[in-house]
């Protein structure tokens, strides 16, 4: 995730590998989810943010899923842009813990409230920028890996990288301009997009138990 020089020193095993280790981590999430729900209903009680929280989470597992079929059929220009929403869910999660009263949180998202328009307990608008610049502390180099993954929402130099290729051909310049055709890029660049998919995806799971933690110990003092 941060800004060094891609290893070209890999392989298809390398993709696969890390692709399982994207199949595996879905389970985990999966996992981590339930023993979320057990531990509240098994108290008989349910909380609306655990709700927030799931919803993350099966967007997770759905972007992972996206990104393994994407990916498994060449499509890497779509596959990317789950990098970016991989992001997003660790925002989102991220900024539940930021709030004063997260039922209040809870009750302002499903209500169609922006959570950019949404204060933090000491006062500050959860903008994607603020909340990012934030998770950069916990997770050096999240920030960057935001801002490079922005340019595959949006249309940008990535897209036209994508859909053309330059080479040089007895001293002249050629570019070949890809329309129809599937996008061939190097397997170091797929490890790469591939293993930024798994590190967000982890980074997501170490606030999920984090998340986990602060409710065991809520449940806790309230019994």
């Amino acid at each position: 995730m941060n800004k060094e020089k891609i290893n070209k020193n890999v392989n298809e095993q390398d993709l696969n590998l890390i692709n399982e280790s994207i199949v595996k981590l879905s389970k985990e999430l999966n996992d981590l989810g339930l023993k979320i729900f057990n531990n509240e209903t098994n108290k008989n009680v349910l909380s609306t943010s655990s709700h927030y929280v799931f919803s993350i989470i099966h967007r997770a597992i759905e972007l992972n899923r996206g990104f393994i079929s994407l990916t498994s059929t060449n499509n890497w220009i779509t596959a990317t842009n789950l990098i970016r929403l991989q992001c997003d869910n660790c925002i989102r999660l991220y900024a539940l813990s930021l709030v004063k009263d997260r039922a209040s949180l809870y009750d302002r998202i499903i209500n169609g409230e922006y959570l950019k328009n949404i204060e933090d307990a000491e006062g500050n608008k959860m903008t994607d920028f603020y909340l990012s610049n934030k998770l950069d502390k916990l997770f050096p180099g999240f920030r960057l890996l935001y801002e490079n993954t922005s340019g595959f929402i949006h249309f940008s130099k990535e897209h036209i990288n994508f859909s053309s290729d330059k080479t040089i051909d007895d001293q002249n310049f050629v570019l070949k301009i890809r329309l129809s055709e599937i996008t061939e890029i190097p397997i170091a660049k797929k490890v790469d997009y591939s293993y930024n998919m798994f590190i967000v995806g982890k980074e997501l799971f170490k606030l999920l138990k984090g998340y986990k933690l602060h409710m065991e110990d809520l449940i806790k003092k309230l019994n």
